[in-house]
């Protein structure tokens, strides 16, 4: 099985598993077309290195797809109200900028240049916050895992790679504010109690809905930020 048929399948399974639960509704799903440039691993790290001057080592196949776009979107059907979405960008379009990061002037100029520079990786458009996240490339050509809450205007490095990122993605569903968890952060200040709330909503879940997870390293993190 090549690599980005055991990411699809993933994927497919992730979709799977929100749609057969009682828990949860499948509001939107949508698997771009793959295109020509972009359906093979080999192409795209050799198009990136003359193109962008980027380099993708041999770390980003493992979770490479080949659609432009994997988009999904649920709600939880009992209970206190928990929602998730995730909209992925293939890693050629997200290197490449084919979606410009917002500019935002309540952020420090520091933060406001990663921001402006992020490659974005994904987005929750049908939810319309604003937020996303995305590579940033530093200057020693590492590549740095950020997210960005537009409405409460932070930018937040986060303690992931890309494979780990889009692997949480999929196991937690994209549960709003996820992020959160692998951000250097407080989760029982004022602005963040909501988020802390959802987020121990979907811990004491999950674990029975989608029993072939396991959840007990997100429930430490949780833990550890409250």
């Amino acid at each position: 099985m090549n690599s980005h048929d055991s990411f699809e399948n993933r994927c497919v399974q992730s979709i799977q598993e929100i749609e057969e639960a009682d828990y949860s509704q499948l509001t939107h799903q949508y698997l771009a077309p793959v295109h020509t440039l972009r359906g093979d691993f080999g192409t795209v790290i050799d198009d990136l290195a003359t193109s962008e001057d980027v380099h993708l080592d041999d770390s980003f196949r493992g979770n490479f797809f080949r659609p432009d776009e994997i988009h999904v979107a649920w709600r939880s059907t009992t209970g206190p109200l928990v929602m998730g979405e995730f909209c992925l960008n293939h890693i050629h379009q997200s290197i490449s900028r084919s979606i410009i990061p917002p500019d935002d002037d309540a952020l420090g100029p520091a933060e406001r240049e990663v921001l402006g520079d992020l490659c974005v990786i994904d987005t929750a458009p049908r939810g319309g916050t604003g937020n996303l996240a995305g590579l940033y490339v530093t200057e020693d050509a590492a590549f740095e895992v950020w997210f960005y809450d537009m409405g409460l205007h932070r930018l937040e490095r986060l303690d992931l790679d890309y494979a780990g990122y889009l692997d949480v993605t999929l196991a937690i569903k994209g549960t709003s504010g996820w992020q959160y968890l692998f951000a250097d952060v407080q989760l029982n200040s004022m602005e963040l109690h909501t988020t802390a709330a959802r987020l121990e909503v979907m811990l004491d879940t999950f674990p029975e809905v989608f029993p072939n997870h396991d959840y007990r390293a997100l429930r430490a993190r949780l833990e550890a930020r409250l």
